[in-house]
């Protein structure tokens, strides 16, 4: 009499369930990179046959986790911020997520400039680790996967488990074995063991505290430069709003999957907003008579002989900074120069040539600063003075 018997063997990930905080049991989930194996048996008089078949699973896509270290800045124009991004997988497996950075600008002259990753594009692509935990860890700060779904995980990567993070150790991971039957028998699966340290602020992991169906994904960051432009009215500040945009290269479960497309927003607390200060920059020329002790004003008298001192004073408005500052005067007519005069913020500055004003358009005019700020650059607070001295013919 012929008896046939059906065996099967799934890996041991294939039996996972995903408690929600309800505590309501869902369908069961398995790593992206899990192999479900299945073997069955025909036994007949005399002897008996195996065969065997192996399924893959893919990675469900999923929208990743996406935050910033900082959701507003303040800079000059033409000066650039970096904000850092952390990007989370959240899917079951393994995935590449794509990111193009877009800019939304108000008040200013043009566009931001955008540096996505050091890649001097808009755009750039991670590929990131990701599994689910198949067996409760027996020893303290392990998990344990499926085999094969360790993949694109590596020492030294950081990777959150359970909404904390870890580093996965030097020599932390001891790949599995996929279950297999070479003969008639079949061998069960060796999960993938990984050990890792917890990152600052991370509990420990307790004997038992990964248990079966613990998400596992990888962290990784990234950078956008972000460069201002000129703002439109000085003195009324500009913005350059960042948004992201991407889509997983995974695709959602069932007949006619499709990826997952994401986007950064106010609302999830990962946009940023530049702001980019407007200098409103004044000066100030005012005059004395330093023959007859005056005081500087913006008027004075003088007589044929007499030495005059011009004073320029150069501000700006309130929470900004000028660059690329420049001051040109001429020589008054019915005047002539007192070589070696002029002063920026009380130092001395060297004359032009023949000794003449170095502030004339000749001369190309005199770079102004703050005491003590770079060259070209006022800032608030901190006025540029330039004073020279000419003599009444």
């Amino acid at each position: 009499m012929k008896n046939i018997m059906k065996k099967g063997l799934m890996a041991a990930s294939a039996s996972l369930l995903l408690i929600a905080a309800s505590g309501t049991a869902h369908a069961v989930i398995t790593a992206g990179g899990a192999t479900i194996h299945n073997a069955a048996t025909l036994t007949f008089t005399g002897g008996a046959s195996t065969a065997s078949v192996n399924v893959t699973v893919n990675t469900i896509a999923t929208a990743p986790i996406i935050s910033v270290d900082s959701v507003a800045q303040s800079v000059n124009a033409n000066t650039s911020h970096t904000y850092t991004y952390s990007v989370t997988n959240a899917a079951n497996g393994t995935d590449v997520f794509s990111f193009a950075a877009n800019s939304a600008d108000a008040g200013v002259n043009a566009a931001a400039g955008l540096n996505v990753n050091g890649t001097a594009t808009i755009s750039t692509s991670l590929t990131l680790g990701g599994s689910v935990t198949s067996q409760a860890n027996t020893v303290a700060n392990t998990i344990r996967i499926p085999a094969g779904s360790e993949t694109n995980l590596a020492v030294g990567d950081t990777i959150n488990i359970g909404g904390k993070e870890y580093t996965i150790d030097v020599g932390g991971i001891t790949p599995g074995t996929i279950a297999n039957t070479p003969g008639a028998t079949t061998t069960a699966e060796v999960p993938t063991v990984i050990t890792v340290t917890p990152v600052t602020g991370s509990p420990v992991i307790a004997v038992g505290g990964a248990p079966a169906g613990k998400q596992v994904g990888e962290v990784q960051k990234f950078t956008v430069v972000v460069t201002a432009n000129v703002p439109t009215v000085p003195g009324v500040v500009g913005t350059h709003t960042v948004n992201l945009t991407g889509n997983t290269t995974a695709i959602t479960q069932g007949v006619g999957g499709a990826t997952v497309a994401y986007i950064t927003s106010a609302g999830a607390g990962n946009e940023t907003i530049t702001t980019v200060l407007s200098p409103n920059v004044g000066l100030v020329k005012e005059v004395r008579n330093v023959t007859q002790s005056g005081v500087f004003a913006a008027t004075a008298t003088a007589q044929s002989g007499d030495t005059l001192e011009y004073r320029l004073t150069a501000t700006v408005n309130v929470g900004a900074s000028a660059s690329a500052a420049l001051i040109t005067d001429e020589v008054p007519v019915f005047t002539t120069y007192v070589a070696g005069s002029t002063l920026l913020n009380a130092g001395v500055v060297a004359d032009g040539p023949l000794t003449t004003l170095p502030l004339t358009a000749a001369n190309g005019g005199l770079s102004v600063n703050s005491a003590g700020a770079g060259a070209g650059q006022i800032n608030t607070g901190s006025p540029a003075v330039v004073q020279f001295k000419v003599t009444v013919d």
